[in-house]
């Protein structure tokens, strides 16, 4: 018996003694979290609501749950967060805005600024024709290591940038090459807090092709 049946029947045990013939009806319902795993059960009358909580816990991050996300022009699969906003575009719809950019994905919890903006969004998936060289520039004042990504061998970049344009500005970017294109998965936050980068690293983690 699984164990929601066992939970069930030590409900429906715990109602019975003073239930007479009453009917009992299980049936399940909607909830706003659709991941949850939500029964009511209708005994004599009183209606008992049950929710696994374990499984509710694996869903969630940070505070956000995630949907799967698959790049269809270059067949990559991420977990994405669930209700932040979000773009993909080819390089035709990037144009002069970023010609070296033949990919682009970004997400955020609040509304995208307008592409060209310095800040795209608080997660971004870059693929390009530009060298790792290049990029690795752009981050040699931060904290490097080596790591992998999708079970590509990666560098990830870490650390905390304060200057005239920014203060207390989180920056965390893993680079990789694949198949002549470079990866660039990027997070940037001011104030960044652990669970915010606990929602990125989530989607690092769920990179695959």
């Amino acid at each position: 018996m699984s164990k929601k049946l066992l939970v069930l029947a030590a409900v429906f045990a715990l109602a019975l003694p003073g239930a007479g013939c009453g009917e009992k009806e299980e049936t399940p319902v909607g909830n706003e979290n659709m991941n949850a795993n939500v029964i009511t059960a209708n005994v004599n009358g009183e209606v008992l609501e049950l929710v696994e909580p374990s499984e509710l816990e694996d869903e969630e991050v940070g505070g956000a749950e995630f949907v799967q996300y698959t790049n269809k022009t270059l067949g990559y699969k991420i977990d994405r967060p669930d209700k932040w906003y979000w773009q993909h575009l080819i390089q035709r719809e990037l144009g002069e805005a970023m010609p070296e950019v033949d990919d682009l994905f970004v997400t955020d919890p609040n509304p995208l600024p307008s592409l060209g903006t310095e800040y795209l969004g608080r997660i971004v998936i870059e693929v390009s024709r530009r060298s790792l060289a290049d990029l690795k520039r752009n981050y040699s004042d931060l904290t490097s290591s080596a790591v992998t990504v999708g079970g590509i061998s990666a560098t990830k970049y870490e650390g905390v940038r304060s200057n005239e344009m920014v203060e207390n500005q989180k920056y965390i970017t893993y680079l990789f090459q694949k198949d002549g294109k470079t990866y660039r998965i990027a997070y940037t936050k001011l104030n960044s807090t652990t669970e915010d980068e606990a929602v990125f690293e989530r989607v690092v983690e769920s990179f695959s092709f």
